[in-house]
């Protein structure tokens, strides 16, 4: 049954295309919510000037690991600049 899979998807491409594996549609899409995600939250924060710039080439440039970086970089300012740093009711 799955020695057969390839031959099956392989049929349904049209003449001269490769067929994508699912890894690289899985790894798109993920790069696509997390580049929407990141600058939803870019566009809500503010940002002194010279971060501005360098934000956005970051979030734009690495794949993934930008918006990544660009989450734990704004949690982390989030947190410190919190008049409460604890989270939960309390």
């Amino acid at each position: 049954m799955f020695a057969e899979t390839p031959t099956v998807l392989a049929a349904q491409t049209p003449p001269g295309s490769v067929a994508a594996p699912w890894w690289l549609s899985f790894g798109v899409l993920v790069y696509g919510a997390l580049l929407v995600a990141a600058f939803m939250i870019y566009a809500q924060t503010r940002h002194e000037r010279p971060w501005s710039v360098i934000w956005v080439l970051v979030i734009a440039f690495i794949p993934i690991l930008g918006a990544i970086i660009y989450f734990i970089a704004q949690t982390l300012h989030y947190r410190r600049s919190a008049k409460n740093p604890e989270t939960g009711p309390g």
